[in-house]
């Protein structure tokens, strides 16, 4: 195998119709990672300077292609979705790691459908724009219910940024992330993902498997 383009450029090639064939790793690991930092979790998820150092500490230790800076339980259990200290600490961090991580890792938001959302489309864009101007890479959605008509117009915000956007099944009109179990790491293509949110105890040489395996 040739050696391979940075993640970045990688996630930014997929965005512009041109896959590798080789799978982008983005194991969802942001429990991992705070227990790297050894932090508490809801306190992982308001403090920056946590977050970003955790997410950092991540890819040292397993070397994935792109690191999760939300997921939708971190946003939906907040008092405020959008504008609450879980979605300005996670847009902080993505700022400070756009800064500090160049191309050596794609940083990947992962956001709730429109249809779980207080305020559904308009919200999830909200979001999306937010994340994509902090320097995010790629926009997961990861419900599967929806507006397709908001998630049509985040794809065009998301080339606009060149960055991807994607979603969790085919109903929302937008490229699919493959999911491939921790347990049953396999050669995947496209934007790879694991099912779940991976739990705090996760081995991290699982893990570093994991990422190897789905990399091809």
């Amino acid at each position: 195998m040739g050696t391979m383009a940075p993640p970045r450029q990688r996630v930014q090639a997929l965005a512009q119709g041109r896959p590798d064939g080789h799978g982008i790793a983005v194991p969802l690991a942001m429990q991992v990672a705070a227990r790297i930092q050894e932090r508490d979790w809801e306190a992982f998820t308001c403090d920056p300077t946590q977050l970003a150092n955790g997410l950092r500490d991540l890819v040292d230790a397993c070397a994935p292609d792109g690191i999760p800076l939300t997921m939708p339980e971190v946003l939906l259990d907040a008092a405020d979705p959008v504008g609450g200290i879980e979605a300005q600490t996670a847009l902080e961090a993505t700022r400070r790691l756009r800064s500090s991580m160049g191309d050596r890792v794609a940083l990947v938001a992962c956001l709730p459908g429109p249809a779980v959302l207080p305020n559904d489309g308009d919200d999830v864009l909200e979001l999306g724009k937010a994340f994509l101007g902090a320097g995010a890479d790629a926009i997961v959605v990861l419900e599967h219910h929806g507006d397709t008509s908001a998630l049509s117009t985040l794809a065009n915000v998301a080339r606009f940024h060149q960055a991807a956007a994607l979603g969790c099944c085919d109903s929302h009109g937008l490229p699919v992330v493959e999911r491939v179990p921790l347990a049953e790491p396999r050669p995947a293509t496209g934007m790879v993902m694991t099912p779940d949110t991976l739990p705090r105890d996760t081995d991290v040489s699982v893990l570093d498997d994991w990422v190897e395996a789905v990399r091809g």
